[in-house]
């Protein structure tokens, strides 16, 4: 069940709406003023969307839309802007604050659901979209490993295993035991980068195989 935080000054209008929209399935927390809203959201109640009046006296609309902007995205919160008033301009500006979406007084409650929705399927889109991205790095990060330390440590292991086989034979060992450490040294290095690379915030893959990509080693 979604919650929603509608916040509106005028009690009867918020009591109505919220009503309404527990009717259609939503759990509905309630907040009279700007300050209350901001109090909320600093709570640990989760709220997955907000309906926010723009004309309200301790705080407008606007300064609450602004304040949330500084801690949640708008794919992280969702706040559609409740507005009386049909000013092209106030509606504009409020969208250029962060608002999601408006809704005109006196709302109705099926345009207010169907928004809601709208926004919250976005919400999840955008998770989904995020969750197969991690997903398709993390494989790519596998076949990395695979493909960039299967080569040198297979290299390494082979010489070792010739040294191991050749111990008395005085110029065999040293003829292997730079290219022993050569190919350890090639794996470190990759998985120094490897590790450089997940710290970061763009990963870039290149192909591998027909299905499967690789982090790209630059």
């Amino acid at each position: 069940m979604k919650n929603i935080l509608i916040v509106d000054d005028d009690q009867i209008n918020n009591k109505m709406l919220s009503k309404k929209l527990e009717k259609r399935g939503y759990n509905i927390i309630q907040a009279f003023n700007g300050t209350d809203c901001l109090t909320i959201m600093e709570s640990e109640q989760i709220v997955d969307i907000i309906l926010l009046d723009i004309m309200m006296p301790d705080l407008s609309g606007s300064e609450v839309l602004k304040k949330l902007r500084e801690t949640h995205s708008q794919f992280e919160l969702p706040v559609i802007m409740v507005t009386g008033k049909s000013d092209t301009e106030d509606i504009v500006e409020n969208l250029r604050l962060g608002a999601n979406d408006y809704i005109v007084k006196p709302v109705n409650s099926e345009v207010a659901e169907a928004r809601i929705n709208t926004q919250l399927k976005l919400v999840q889109l955008q998770e989904d979209s995020l969750k197969k991205a991690e997903l398709e790095t993390a494989h790519a990060m596998i076949v990395t490993y695979n493909h960039e330390i299967n080569n040198p440590l297979t290299i390494a292991l082979g010489l070792l295993r010739k040294v191991e086989l050749n111990q008395e034979d005085t110029a065999i060992v040293e003829k292997n035991i730079p290219r022993i450490k050569k190919s350890l040294k090639r794996i470190v290095d990759i998985v120094k980068k490897i590790e450089t690379i997940s710290k970061g915030t763009e990963v870039k893959q290149a192909e591998y195989a027909k299905k499967d990509k690789m982090i790209k080693l630059d």
